[in-house]
């Protein structure tokens, strides 16, 4: 590990943390704008396009908590090198796809990839830094890489525009370089939890009941709540999940440990990060074709779009973070939600009324909100956890992000095509009106009040950890 008393080596090491989530982040929301060129060049048909968002999210949400637990087991600067290479190949295996199927295989692969290196980044962060300056580390690390996911549409639109779709993933590629030999140039050294014996069993349970529960609301969101093949997927991945949990519970070393959901400020930052995740990706996505669709806005118009949700962002992560180094999580994360609630209602009023104006108000106000609120969460839920969970604490809170991404784009289609026009057809998105996607950006609000309400009860006003080894 890095010597955590040389402010320069943090500050590098930080850097090489952030060019990790920001790739990750970029990469969930990058396809917006760029989904129509792909379709067109590599011949996908409508079950196959959502797979090309869908499979990388879904990827990500089933890996990202045996990523965790594998950075403690093999040490968490050797999880992130392994990570960023693979994701790195993975990276450019999507840019030089020559076929639909290639192109999804090399997504399903960044996101297992993602799901290893992030959950180890995130800890390191936490590692290197005292307590009383956890707050404005997380704030950069996480307030960065929200910008990267947010400003996805602006960086696709413009590449699509002015290069082509390949060269969203060929970005990726100096990006893992750089924070790559930034830790060996450090000289970061990985440390090791203490092995425990390994339940492959509930492994496998995990791994086989994410995909299928995730999976069967993607098929629900994109042929209809009449399918029965989704509600099979659904039921037996939550059976699954259920199984894998109880086991955990009963297990003395578990592969999983879901005792640190009984801390209900852990349990509270886990779940408002899920919920931001669930409107954030909804938004990246369905924002940017909303404003191509409906406002005849160019590729390069609809990134440029976007602006007024991530110049917000930029004001306010360092103050985000000051304030829970000063005061805790519970008074950023409540006015942050406060905003997130707001804006989401305002965006959702911009979209009915086919107007640009109200919905870059609502985005300003969004913006703001997801910079108070997402640092300070992720900074109290790893301080919440003991040294030798760190990494697994990152993975489950990661999960629950994933989980947010993936099942809020599903659920999101559902409300849109549940209420559909009757212009609008099960298999055929493009002939959603504004009315229908305005629906499901009231979703979006419904979302943020739940956040809202579950954080005031569970979020702590200190940012002591309430765990101990």
């Amino acid at each position: 590990m890095t010597e955590p008393n040389k402010p320069d080596r943090r500050w590098l090491t930080l850097f090489a943390m952030t060019g990790s989530l920001s790739m990750i982040m970029l990469d969930s929301t990058v396809l917006g704008v760029a989904l129509p060129s792909i379709r067109q060049d590599l011949k996908f048909d409508d079950s196959s396009l959502a797979w090309a968002v869908n499979g990388y999210l879904l990827a990500m949400a089933s890996w990202v908590a045996i990523g965790g637990k594998l950075g403690d087991w093999m040490g968490r600067i050797n999880a992130f090198r392994l990570g960023m290479i693979g994701f790195m190949i993975a990276s450019i295996g999507c840019a030089l796809a020559p076929t639909a199927w290639v192109f999804i295989t090399a997504r399903v692969i960044q996101g297992i990839c993602a799901g290893t290196m992030q959950p180890a980044s995130a800890a390191i962060v936490i590692d290197i830094y005292p307590a009383n300056q956890r707050g404005r580390a997380m704030a950069t690390y996480a307030g960065i890489s929200l910008l990267f996911m947010a400003g996805g549409p602006l960086i696709g639109g413009a590449l699509v525009q002015f290069a082509s779709w390949n060269w969203c993933f060929w970005l990726n590629v100096p990006i893992a370089l750089i924070s790559i030999g930034l830790t060996l140039t450090l000289r970061m050294k990985s440390t090791r939890a203490t092995t425990a014996k390994t339940d492959w069993a509930s492994i496998l349970i995990l791994l086989v009941g994410t995909p299928l529960l995730v999976s069967g609301f993607q098929e629900l969101g994109l042929h209809g709540p009449t399918t029965k093949p989704a509600w099979l997927l659904i039921v037996v991945g939550g059976v699954l999940l259920f199984v894998f949990a109880h086991r955990q519970f009963r297990l003395t070393q578990p592969t999983i440990d879901l005792r640190l959901f009984r801390d209900r400020g852990f349990f509270g930052d886990a779940f408002l990060l899920l919920c931001v995740s669930f409107i954030n990706v909804g938004q990246g996505i369905y924002g940017s074709l909303y404003m191509q669709n409906f406002l005849g806005f160019t590729p390069m118009q609809a990134g440029l779009g976007t602006l007024p949700l991530l110049v917000p962002v930029l004001g306010i992560i360092h103050f985000a973070g000051r304030m829970y180094d000063n005061h805790g999580p519970r008074r950023p994360i409540i006015l942050g939600l406060s905003f997130v609630l707001t804006g989401t209602v305002i965006e959702t009023i911009g979209v009915f009324a086919l107007s640009y104006p109200i919905l870059a108000i609502g985005m300003t106000v969004l913006g703001m909100g997801c910079g108070f609120a997402m640092s300070p969460a992720n900074a109290d839920s790893l301080s919440r956890a003991p040294i030798a969970q760190r990494g697994e604490a990152s993975g489950l809170v990661q999960m629950m992000r994933q989980f947010g991404s993936t099942i809020g784009i599903a659920l999101m289609v559902l409300v849109m095509h549940g209420l559909a026009s009757p212009t609008a057809t099960e298999n055929a998105p493009s002939t959603l009106t504004a009315r229908d996607i305005g629906f499901g950006f009231g979703l979006h609000a419904i979302v943020a009040l739940t956040a809202f309400i579950v954080a005031y009860f569970c979020i702590q006003p200190k940012a002591e950890p309430q765990m101990q080894s």
